[in-house]
């Protein structure tokens, strides 16, 4: 462990956060990837209408090495600064998953302005988090222009060091960027603008998500996604036709700063997009897909000392470790699957289930989306 330097352990720091869950703080993102499908193209007219959606996304970032150099001439009499380094290899897995319970409540009513009836709706999610990262190898070499100084029978001793020095504290940092959580997150409050005609609906809303859930700063997951706001306008379009119908929805997400970590994720798009063909008059077969694309790179205002005086030098040291991998970066993924929809009556109710597989990942984890919907009229 003395063999390891600061510029080493952050080194380290870097490649354990790449699997602790669009860059954004921790890769949480409050817009769950597929939330739109066949529910869509459902016209939404005047009334009440409860959704209730069960979210699973699993997402894992496997076979990330870093090396991390350490300089071993401090620990050799005789021996200049750089004559002999180390070179240390670590090697990890890393695995997130999300359980989701998201209940929405709409409303539409009759009142009109801008042409377009006017509504709003409100969510509250429950959510059940999983981030586990894992060491699976060290290895490490010699080298530097005063290598051949120390005797070969004194070499091993120095690996072992180095190696012994880096699983200690790759497996601290994974660790520390390892915890469950299950706990309400953060609510979400729209208005929302319809305008119609016989064969399209088109809402445009405006939501505000507040930092109402459960946050420690000090764990990887949470179900709340920082102490800070996000506005997200959006447009969705949906188009019927005979037998089949087309579903859309773009949305923008801005974020303020996090005010616990002072992290700025920057903002992001989200499109939705489903296609559907009547087998029946109840059943609907087609195909969703998403993408997020971040526009905005991550940036964070937090000194170390502040960090430091605020959790101490280790805690400071996960924190730094999970910031690592996002700051100054953009995130960006692509999920397509198959959908199914049953629709009972006379539109009593809607059950629909999809399943998409993730795509032209960067930086973040790469995995599948299933979603099951119950959306009912009153």
């Amino acid at each position: 462990m003395a063999f390891l330097n600061k510029n080493t352990t952050l080194a380290l720091a870097a490649l354990i956060a790449c699997g602790s869950a669009a860059a954004t703080e921790d890769y949480d993102l409050r817009y769950a990837p597929g939330y739109g499908a066949a529910d869509m193209s459902a016209p939404f007219e005047g009334g009440w209408v409860f959704q209730a959606h069960g979210y699973f996304y699993s997402g894992n970032i496997r076979n990330t090495t870093v090396a991390a150099p350490v300089d071993l001439s401090p620990f050799l009499p005789g021996i200049p600064p750089g004559g002999v380094t180390g070179q240390a290899t670590v090697h990890t897995n890393s695995q997130q998953n999300v359980y989701g319970l998201l209940p929405r409540l709409s409303y539409m009513s009759s009142v009109k302005f801008l042409g377009a009836t006017l509504g709003g709706t409100a969510l509250l999610p429950l959510l059940n988090k999983t981030s586990n990262i894992s060491v699976t190898g060290v290895s490490a070499t010699l080298g530097g222009p005063a290598l051949g100084l120390i005797p070969a029978s004194v070499q091993p001793t120095l690996l072992g060091a180095v190696e012994g020095g880096a699983t200690l504290k790759g497996n601290a940092l994974a660790a520390g960027n390892s915890n469950k959580t299950f706990n309400v997150g953060d609510l979400e409050l729209s208005p929302i603008l319809r305008w119609s005609t016989e064969a399209t609906q088109t809402l445009f809303i405006l939501t505000a998500v507040a930092p109402t859930g459960d946050y420690d700063v000090r764990n990887a997951a949470n179900p709340s996604a920082g102490a800070f706001w996000t506005i997200r306008p959006a447009v969705q379009f949906s188009y019927i036709g005979d037998g089949w119908d087309f579903g859309s929805r773009v949305a923008y997400s801005y974020n303020t700063m996090n005010t616990a970590t002072k992290y700025k994720s920057g903002g992001y798009v989200n499109v939705d997009l489903s296609a559907m063909k009547s087998v029946s008059d109840s059943t609907r077969v087609g195909l969703s897909g998403y993408a997020v694309d971040q526009l905005v790179k991550d940036k964070s205002s937090l000194t170390q000392d502040t960090c430091v005086a605020k959790w101490g030098v280790d805690e400071c040291g996960v924190i730094e470790a999970r910031e690592a991998p996002t700051l100054g970066q953009k995130g960006r993924v692509f999920g397509v699957g198959p959908e199914v929809a049953y629709i009972h009556g006379a539109g009593d109710y809607l059950v629909e289930a999809r399943l998409m597989k993730e795509f032209g990942t960067q930086t973040r984890p790469k995995g599948f989306t299933a979603f099951l919907t119950m959306s009912k009229p009153f």
